[in-house]
């Protein structure tokens, strides 16, 4: 009987889902939305995830005895109480719980281990040690933290073209594109209309989506409050790197040369967001690495997932290189 591993990578906005086997050719790659409990319910978060796993056993014609493992890295389900939460509530829907592994969705850019930095809707950078430590900086969300996700980018747009209007603080760049842009995107003639996307109808994904516009202007139009926005976010997450710095292991930065896994599309105005990234490693006390290579994913991180969900059940996927599942972005002299 043929053996298949399941790995689900879920965050803010998507969920993906895949199908392997001990090679590592995916079967099946499906998708949906939110999977983090936090934000839908452990609940709905639940049903949604036995969905996932239901479409890919109709789909690919396997039954459950075939499948040894279920990985699931998922925002939200980086604490054990969450995980416990999400078991329970899977296992009311009379899923054999025992073949399933929840952690972080960091996990599923480094199943075996190394350093990934998040910078989506929310933002987050961790670092899981070959010895099995781990040391985080973000992931707190975006009232106590995301600094430099697409979220913290928006809302920072936005802050700024209103203190700007108010005489509160002035801008030094012309925000003339970005205001108008503003208003384009949230409909409204007048600032103070944008109050109800804050206040009353707050989707969080919704307000980070207009970072797009952002990098399309800093890109097209070559605006340099835009641009200012993007160098300020590459500070920010530049500065979580900086964070755990101490905490990786000589291992993972052989001959000085530090890889990192960039995920998520605020990585995709890495021009913009460079000076500021440099310029937060560069400031300050020395970091035990002299190089940066950052990455970035060219296959799903549910691969990933699977890969750690198998591991977890004791089968690792020696024959999968998961290495070669990445393209270089930049690599950067400190």
């Amino acid at each position: 009987m043929k053996q298949y591993f399941i790995g689900i990578e879920g965050g803010a906005t998507k969920t993906e889902a895949v199908l392997i086997d001990d090679t590592g050719k995916v079967y099946v790659k499906l998708q949906s939305g939110s999977s983090n409990p936090w934000l839908l319910g452990f609940d709905n978060a639940a049903k949604l995830l036995k969905q996932l796993i239901d479409d890919i056993l109709v789909q690919c014609e396997v039954n459950w005895d075939q499948i040894v493992s279920v990985g699931m890295v998922l925002s939200g389900g980086g604490h054990a109480d969450s995980q416990l939460n999400l078991q329970q509530e899977l296992k009311s829907f009379d899923i054999d719980t025992s073949k399933i592994f929840i952690g972080e969705d960091m996990l599923g850019p480094v199943p075996n281990g190394g350093v990934v930095i998040i910078a989506g809707t929310g933002s987050n950078c961790i670092v899981y040690n070959k010895d099995g430590s781990r040391k985080g900086a973000g992931g707190w969300g975006h009232l106590l933290g995301d600094e430099g996700s697409a979220y913290w980018i928006a809302q920072r747009a936005i802050k700024r073209v209103v203190d700007h209007t108010d005489n509160f603080s002035l801008s030094r760049h012309d925000l003339t594109r970005l205001r108008d842009a503003i208003k384009a995107y949230f409909k409204v003639e007048e600032m103070s209309q944008l109050l109800t996307f804050f206040y009353k109808n707050f989707q969080k994904d919704f307000i980070a989506r207009f970072t797009q516009v952002i990098a399309e202007l800093a890109s097209n139009n070559n605006d340099e409050a835009c641009q200012q926005l993007f160098k300020e976010a590459g500070y920010m997450l530049g500065t979580h790197l900086r964070a755990i710095s101490s905490h990786i292991e000589k291992s993972l930065y052989d001959q000085g040369k530090l890889r990192v896994v960039a995920v998520g599309s605020v990585f995709l105005s890495w021009k913009f967001l460079k000076p500021g990234f440099m310029d937060a490693l560069s400031n300050g006390n020395s970091i035990p690495f002299n190089k940066v290579e950052l990455v970035r994913l060219t296959s799903s991180a549910a691969i990933g997932a699977a890969i750690w969900g198998a591991r977890r059940q004791g089968i690792p996927l020696t024959n999968i290189d998961f290495t070669k599942c990445f393209t270089t972005l930049d690599i950067i002299d400190i």
